[in-house]
């Protein structure tokens, strides 16, 4: 005989002698005593007597919170079912190169030129032998001036221009000057200007007459030729009437003057020296290359500008490079250097903490950031040869970006919420059983904000009940995240789901133990404006699935587990009726159901059903304001008494519907208990 054998029999005998000294009881609410009717011989006495209160049905369950008030709330928290940070809106690429080629172009040359007298005694083997003899004669006195005419052509050279060999010109004008220093008036003049090293005609002149002491002046145009350093002029005719009847001082050391200078000149080739000028100057830009993102102003947390300079140029050159618009500790950052003749140059600064203005380039207010870049070409005192085309080549990049801020227009851009996964564990619901509507079931995402860009997210949720295999959408709209006001403010709000918005009645009503969440958003989703982000802010969105419970039921049920001492196959009960008394503090209209079951398999072996167990009255608001009193009286036989002898316990099943019939919402609260006490009112065996 084992324990609870043995114990039972104390039970026993001790509850039989109580019974033999006792005649009858009367019928009381009393859970220590249990009511008799009027068959005999008979006993009435409590075996069962337990108090269920709601809290202990699920005291497991650590998601089940009891409020202030002691309501009942199931919580839900899932962390981070998304995060949106600065690099997801704008993706901004780690390098950025710019390629330019420096074309040594059009040059400046210094003006130059020179004057030549052609004297009378210059003049003298080209005029006929009496002029000759006259003009001798009368060298250094007062005279009547012979007539003369040139018999033919003569050269008159010029002194080579020392600062080059020879040119090619862009543009540029010579000027011309004849000036007569004779005391006569000369007439028929005609001359070649010549670049006597090409043997080109540079220009022919033709004039009239000249008066003692006149100039004449012309010019031409140079630009397209390619000159030597040597000119001179070739003169096909002069001549003179003479001074007759007036007499002048004759002085064969004068005659005419003949000038060139050169102004104004471009020069795009050639050999020569060259004198100190810029030969590039210009705000180049680097683009960002995005969109649609409209980028006014950036700060870099860390990069590098770096560049490399290739020289094809016989001549040297000061370099200075400046990113205007930017600062580095309040300091335009700018960079100077020599770049040598067929040299190359290979250099980078570091620009960590460089703030730099993006809208100053006037085809375009955004996403270019300026590089002032200057080639100074450094004089030479000898000779190079040289050609428009030759160049610098450059490369520039940003190297190794990372940003700090940003603000501007960051466009409409679709941004994705990755899909993932997370299991509910409805512990509570998975132990009940029937049709349960949850009344004010929400959902809330908490959200952090530190990015200053407008955004309308539409996150789906996706129910699956993995038992049954039902799926449900939760429904609802998209929703417009609120935005910081200005740069380093974080900001914490939330976006409540519930069923005046959504379908998360029906979407909880499948019992979802998993949920997938994915979704995505919209930026900029009214258009145009300014926005800003950090590298450190981010949109953190959390869940919290909150469910009050506040429900209708129809057909819902739930257990607890009695414990009883052992049996013994000498009870000597046969048959009669079980007594239940309830005191029922739950909102529910009951039918409790007593199972045995076997001690070792568990294996059912008897139940006893006690039905139309009231409900607690409740008011208005789904509270019970009181408890219900309900005595249910059934039969057993002899076979439940013996299936009381091999079993140790019995479970004590609830059927349930909420106040009305399931049609009335209810309350729960923590406090909410129901007292059951079950006896015998049996015939003993003789």
């Amino acid at each position: 005989m084992n324990n609870n054998q043995i114990n039972f029999r104390r039970f026993l005998v001790l509850f039989l002698s109580v019974l033999f000294l006792t005649s009858n009881f009367s019928c009381k609410k009393d859970f220590s005593k249990i009511s008799t009717s009027d068959w005999k011989p008979g006993v009435a006495a409590p075996f069962i007597q337990t108090t269920i209160v709601l809290s202990n049905l699920f005291k497991d369950d650590s998601n089940l919170v009891t409020q202030p008030d002691s309501t009942l709330v199931y919580f839900y928290a899932q962390d981070s079912v998304f995060s949106i940070s600065a690099d997801t809106i704008l993706d901004l690429e780690k390098e950025i190169t710019e390629e330019q080629m420096f074309s040594l172009g059009e040059l400046y040359m210094p003006s130059f030129g020179f004057e030549t007298d052609f004297t009378m005694n210059d003049l003298l083997p080209y005029l006929e032998q009496d002029v000759q003899d006259s003009l001798l004669k009368y060298d250094g006195s007062v005279n009547y001036f012979p007539p003369f005419q040139l018999l033919e052509a003569v050269t008159i050279e010029a002194e080579a221009v020392e600062d080059f060999v020879e040119l090619s010109f862009s543009d540029g004008k010579i000027f011309i000057e004849i000036k007569n220093n004779l005391p006569v008036v000369i007439e028929n003049i005609e001359f070649d200007v010549l670049d006597l090293g090409n043997n080109y005609i540079i220009k022919h002149i033709s004039i009239d007459a000249l008066d003692a002491d006149g100039q004449h002046l012309d010019s031409t145009d140079i630009a397209g030729l390619t000159l030597s350093n040597q000119f001179g002029f070739l003169l096909y005719s002069v001549e003179s009437q003479g001074s007759f009847p007036e007499m002048v001082n004759i002085d064969l050391s004068k005659g005419m003057l003949f000038g060139m200078q050169a102004n104004n000149l471009k020069i795009v080739g050639g050999r020569a020296k060259i004198v100190e000028q810029i030969m590039y100057a210009k705000t180049e830009m680097i683009d960002f290359n995005l969109s649609p993102e409209q980028l006014h102003h950036i700060l870099f947390s860390d990069g590098i500008f770096s560049y490399q300079l290739q020289s094809q140029l016989n001549v040297g050159v000061n370099v200075t490079l400046q990113l205007p618009t930017a600062e580095i500790d309040n300091e335009i950052p700018s960079q100077q250097f020599i770049l040598e003749a067929g040299g190359n140059v290979n250099q980078q600064w570091d620009i960590a903490g460089m703030s730099t203005d993006l809208t100053t380039d006037p085809e375009q207010v955004y996403n270019r950031m300026p590089i002032s870049i200057e080639i100074l070409i450094l004089p030479t005192d000898y000779i190079v040869e040289f050609d428009s085309a030759d160049k610098v080549s450059g490369v520039f990049s940003m190297e190794d970006l990372n940003l700090q801020f940003a603000d501007g227009y960051l466009g409409k851009q679709e941004i994705t919420i990755s899909q993932d996964t997370f299991d509910l564990n409805f512990d509570f619901m998975e132990r009940l059983e029937g049709e349960l509507i949850l009344e004010d079931p929400s959902m809330t995402i908490d959200y952090t904000n530190g990015l200053g860009v407008p955004f309308r997210i539409a996150t789906e949720f996706l129910g699956i009940n993995t038992t049954t295999g039902e799926v449900h959408y939760l429904d609802y709209d998209s929703v417009d995240i609120a935005i910081p006001p200005e740069p380093g403010v974080q900001i914490e709000d939330e976006i409540i789901i519930d069923n005046s918005n959504s379908s998360i009645v029906d979407f909880l009503a499948i019992r979802p133990n998993q949920i997938i969440y994915y979704g995505g958003g919209l930026t900029n989703p009214e258009g145009y404006g300014l926005n800003f982000i950090d590298d450190q802010a981010k949109l953190v969105g959390n869940v919290e699935l909150k469910i009050p419970l506040i429900l209708r039921a129809d057909h819902l049920s739930f257990s607890d587990t009695l414990g009883f001492s052992g049996t013994s196959e000498e009870f000597p009960v046969q048959e009669g009726l079980i007594q239940l008394n309830v005191l029922n503090g739950f909102p529910f209209d009951l039918t409790l159901s007593m199972l045995l079951t076997d001690s070792i398999t568990g294996e059912v072996l008897d139940e006893i059903v006690f039905n139309n167990i009231a409900s607690a009255i409740v008011d208005e608001n789904g509270k019970v304001t009181e408890n219900s009193y309900t005595e249910v009286v059934v039969e057993f036989d002899e076979n439940f008494m013996e299936n009381m002898k091999i079993s140790n316990r019995a479970f004590l099943k609830v059927v349930s519907s909420t106040f009305g019939n399931g049609e009335v919402p209810v309350v729960l609260y923590s406090d909410y208990k129901m007292e059951i006490a079950i006896g015998f009112l049996a015939k003993i065996s003789p």
